[in-house]
């Protein structure tokens, strides 16, 4: 954006329509309103580039701007551009005049000078003294007379301006001003009527004393107009700051409740933990024991089957023979039961009661540490009103 004068943008682009682009924002394509600059020096509609950015916080890290995409950072001020606001403001004060002017000149009569003979010129300043319509020429002539120095001459055809400078009661022009009332009298008015006896000024001296007055006014709104600009500034200043430390206190936040969870988790697995590792060494004891036991059952039943076919025996010789030695290898086994010592896994209710009241104890001063915290997020922000 380049920061010309309206009257040099006007002759670089040719028009007035190249001028209203060159201050349109580039997302609503209106002039701009409030306009704040970017850091790649792209300018836009305060409340447009809001939405926009607004947008991107939803999808990306940092901002960029939606013209070059340059990137802004996660943190972005908005400052408003006042030298850009005010060239907007010329412009449209400027086309406005325009088109006034424009409609004035359709509107405008041609009225005759009442000194001219046939055929009469057109007139150019109706004087309110002489009561008449005087063209050029006939205006050079009244000027030069000394007595006519103090007529009030107005454009052709104001004829609401000349009645609003009569009085309505004798018809004379409004020469002098009722500081009493505060109003615009005639001569006759300040002689013979109501206003007789009141303080009366002519115009001059009440448009010197006004004059004066204005001044004053404007140099006291001039300097409320730097004092809200500079509060103006100082709320924005304290609305970004408002941003910034509620993004860096909520990240804190997170963080501490992340920190929590993550003691909490990482406790959780250490006892879980444990509680599997007891459970696989009791399985795998067992599992031992079973085979142990299932390896001596198939032994006495294979010593059973061997006796049974004994009894068979019709040989008495071989019988003794084959049942000692059948005995001999009985004895020799071992059939004893080896008792394993089964631990269930429980908890004792006091154990629990007494983990629950330290729960319980600890979310207590947790909370009040967090409510200590809440209260302490005080941002205090001066309004100059």
């Amino acid at each position: 954006m380049s920061f010309l004068q309206p009257q040099q943008k006007l002759g670089k682009t040719g028009g007035g329509a190249s001028m209203e682009d060159e201050l349109s924002c580039p997302i609503c394509l209106c002039l701009y309103r409030n306009p704040v600059p970017l850091s790649c020096g792209h300018s836009f509609c305060r409340q447009c580039i809001q939405k926009v950015l607004d947008e991107q916080q939803q999808f990306e890290a940092t901002y960029s701007c939606p013209m070059c995409r340059h990137q802004l950072g996660p943190i972005l001020e908005l400052q408003k551009n006042f030298q850009l606001c005010s060239i907007v403001d010329a412009f449209m004060a400027t086309s406005e005049g325009q088109q006034g002017d424009s409609s004035a000149e359709e509107k405008k009569e041609v009225v005759p000078c009442d000194f001219c003979l046939d055929p009469p010129k057109p007139a150019v300043k109706t004087c309110l003294g002489c009561d008449a319509s005087l063209c050029q020429a006939h205006l050079n002539k009244h000027n030069t007379k000394a007595s006519n120095s103090d007529h009030i001459l107005v454009e052709v055809g104001a004829g609401a301006v000349v009645e609003d400078r009569r009085c309505l009661e004798h018809g004379r022009l409004l020469e002098c001003y009722c500081q009493n009332e505060g109003q615009y009298i005639c001569m006759l008015c300040s002689i013979t009527g109501y206003h007789k006896g009141h303080s009366i000024i002519t115009l001059k001296e009440a448009y010197d004393k006004q004059l004066v007055e204005l001044s004053d006014i404007v140099t006291s709104l001039q300097e409320h107009k730097r004092t809200l600009a500079t509060a103006l500034k100082e709320l924005q200043k304290g609305e970004d700051q408002l941003k910034t430390n509620i993004k860096t206190v909520t990240s804190q936040l997170q963080k501490l409740f992340e920190e929590i969870k993550t003691q909490v988790i990482k406790k959780e697995k250490i006892i879980l933990s444990d509680i599997q590792s007891y459970e696989k060494e009791q399985l795998a004891n067992i599992t031992e024991m079973k085979k142990m036991m299932e390896q001596k059952t198939a032994k006495a039943v294979q010593h059973l089957q061997s006796l049974q076919k004994m009894r068979e025996q019709p040989d008495i010789f071989l019988f003794v023979k084959r049942f000692k030695q059948a005995k001999d290898r009985i004895v020799s086994e071992d059939f004893s039961i080896r008792k394993m010592d089964m631990m269930v896994l429980q908890q004792e209710q006091a154990r629990i009661d007494f983990c629950q009241r330290v729960i319980w104890d600890l979310m207590t001063r947790l909370d009040s540490a967090l409510q200590s915290m809440q209260m302490g997020l005080q941002i205090l922000i001066p309004l100059q009103t």
